[in-house]
């Protein structure tokens, strides 16, 4: 009875679906986190200049790495 114990093709196409969506989410996922530090970059570089630039960059993820 070795073949009872192969998945049956529904479950496999069911398998691959779940996959695709899982790709899918973690790809919005990426793209949210991408979109956020962009416009947060953005604004940085609006508000400060030069290297001033820089220190409000290194301010703004030390204060995201301790979630303040």
């Amino acid at each position: 009875m070795r073949w009872a114990l192969m998945p049956s093709r529904a479950e496999e196409v069911f398998k691959t679906v779940l996959q695709i969506v899982a790709i899918g989410l973690l790809v919005l996922i990426i793209a949210v986190i991408l979109h956020k530090g962009y416009g947060d970059v953005s604004r940085l570089a609006s508000e400060h200049s030069g290297a001033d630039f820089w220190r409000a960059l290194a301010r703004h993820i030390f204060k995201n790495l301790s979630g303040a």
